[in-house]
Formats: C-alpha cells, sequence, structure tokens
C-alpha cells in the first residue's frame, strides 16, 4: 500500500524535564519543588501532535535512537496517532534534552539544553515516495540539507511546505528558505532576516513570487500575514488567561498545517491557528495542553456567540 499522510515531519524532537519552583534558587540552596512534570518538545515534535490532535493524518519520517527518551517518545506519538512506520532507527542519535526551569513568583522561565547525540534531517532520507505521499510537508532549520533535498522534493510535486525557522546561520539556509512557499516566523525571527521591525513590512520583504503565504507572528498582538491574491493584513489574538507560552508558536503552526491539508481557506486557517496557540497558552509546557478539534470548535463558538 502507497504511503499516505496529511502532515509529514521531519525535524526537531526534544524531551522536556519542566521544574517547577517556587522562587529561582539563590546559588549553594536547596529549593523543594511545586511540581515536576516530562513532556515531549522540539518545533516538529509539537507541530505533529498540535496537528494529530486537531485530527490531522501526520507521520514523522526522522531519526530516532535507541535509548530511554527516543523510546519515551515513540511511546508518546504512537498514543497520539502518529505513524512512526518511516522513521529511521539510528543507535547514536537521541533527542535533544532540556530542562525548564519555571518561577512561580516572576512567571519567568529558564531552559538548559543538551543536544549530545542529536541529529537533524538527514540528507538521504526519507524517500522520495514518502515525501510525495503527504499533502503537506512540515520543515524545520533542524539540518538544513536534508530539509532542502525534502522540500525540493515536495515543491517539485506540487506539495505545500510549511516551516518553522528559528535560526539562520548554517550553510545553505537561504536554499531552504527560498523553497517554503507557506513560511510562518516570529516577528524576532523576521527582523533578524529582514531588518524591519515592523511585522507589516516584514511580511512584504519576506514575500517572493514563489510563496503562497507569509505570516508573521507577534503573540498577544495576533499576526500580519500575506497571500498570493495580494490580500495583506492583521489577524488578532484571543485574549486568554496565560499560564506558560512555550510551544504557542509550534501550535499554531500545527493547526495551520493540519488546516492547509484539510484545504480551509487562510483567514480560516489563522483563526483556528490563533484559537490553537491560546488554548494551549492556559497550561504548563509545549505539548500538555494542545487542544482536539473539539475543544478547538468550542473555544470559536464560545467567542463567536
Amino acid at each position: 500500500m502507497a504511503f499516505a499522510c496529511d502532515v509529514l515531519g521531519l525535524g526537531c524532537l526534544a524531551v522536556d524535564e519542566l521544574l517547577v519552583l517556587p522562587a529561582f534558587p539563590a546559588p549553594d540552596t536547596k529549593t523543594r519543588l511545586i511540581s515536576r512534570d516530562r513532556q515531549g518538545g522540539g518545533l516538529t515534535g509539537n507541530a505533529l501532535v498540535a496537528a494529530a490532535r486537531l485530527g490531522a493524518r501526520c507521520a514523522y519520517a526522522g531519526p530516532l535512537g535507541t535509548d530511554a527518551d527516543s523510546q519515551f517518545l515513540r511511546d508518546l506519538y504512537t498514543r497520539e496517532g502518529i505513524d512512526l512506520s518511516r522513521s529511521q532507527t539510528t543507535p547514536a542519535a537521541s533527542p535533544i534534552r532540556s530542562t525548564i526551569l519555571v518561577d512561580k513568583g516572576t512567571n519567568t522561565r529558564t531552559i538548559l539544553f543538551d543536544l549530545a547525540g542529536s541529529v537533524g534531517c538527514p540528507d538521504d532520507w526519507p524517500p522520495e515516495e514518502v515525501i510525495r505521499g503527504a499533502r503537506v510537508l512540515f520543515v524545520d532549520h533542524y539540518g538544513v540539507e536534508g530539509m532542502t533535498r525534502a522540500a525540493r522534493i515536495a515543491r517539485a510535486a506540487g506539495i505545500p511546505v510549511v516551516a518553522d525557522l528559528e535560526r539562520n546561520e548554517w550553510p545553505g539556509f537561504g536554499d531552504l528558505l527560498a523553497l517554503v512557499d507557506h513560511l510562518i516566523v516570529t516577528r524576532t525571527f523576521a527582523t533578524k532576516l529582514t531588518g524591519e521591525t515592523d511585522p507589516a513590512r516584514a511580511v512584504e520583504k519576506l514575500w517572493t513570487a514563489d510563496r503562497e503565504v507569509v505570516v508573521v507572528t507577534c503573540g498577544e498582538q495576533g499576526c500580519h500575514y500575506r497571500d498570493r491574491s495580494g490580500e495583506a493584513g492583521h489577524w488578532p489574538s484571543f485574549e486568554v488567561e496565560v499560564v506558560d507560552t512555550t510551544g504557542c508558536g509550534d501550535a499554531f503552526h500545527g493547526s495551520y498545517a493540519a488546516d492547509l491539508a484539510r484545504g480551509l481557506p487562510l483567514r480560516e486557517r489563522l483563526r483556528r491557528a490563533s484559537a490553537t496557540a491560546a488554548l494551549k497558552a492556559g497550561h504548563l509546557g509545549a505539548q500538555r495542553g494542545l487542544p482536539t478539534r473539539e475543544q478547538v470548535d468550542g473555544f470559536l463558538r464560545g467567542r463567536d456567540g
């Protein structure tokens, strides 16, 4: 049977250990934790879980190792219904490991991450037929050469490429950026790429004739966008009580990719992605609070009513 999925992801996965503290500890002291939690993380990992909970058929075709953290993610993705049948087992590989210290007194967090054993998207995997079996290809900057190969195959087959890009210091990044036809970046990264602090002007500078959509997200200030038809504007965020914004951007990306695969129009994609990010913001960690499609529908009915 030919491989098929709605959203295919290839990039960054992480395991996040969240330690909640009453206050950030002073040196040479002991502090009792309020709570601790272990969740999946990573740009692509979070987006795939978000899309899967919203009803998309998702697959991960990047590398996973044989260590305990890789198995933790295998178990997690299996529960979420994410297809791992095209993922490579690479014994030396492991996910990024993050320890997140959450200061409840100041509502700030400090992230400590370990890249030992982590690898990006391979430059010879997955096979071309796997990429061509997706409705949407989701890429990040984690393994630029492999991502560029996959994006080139997808674009040649008429498959949209959605990207979550945060860093651009690797050789070949410009080639990957040029292949992304649904570009969604934060205001901070858009400014880094364009030199523009105004998000609307950054959208215009990021626009090329090969793009379908450019979106610059601005957190609680919503997002600015433009599409191929020339429509450009601002989409507001939803006002919610915020517990933790970690992973909100990834939730936005995952929702957008899922609804692109469903064929929804741009403004509806943005509306639902904004709702998904808002619902996630009410929970600690990147994945625990990612909503289902029913929860997003209910949230939007309440706002519309």
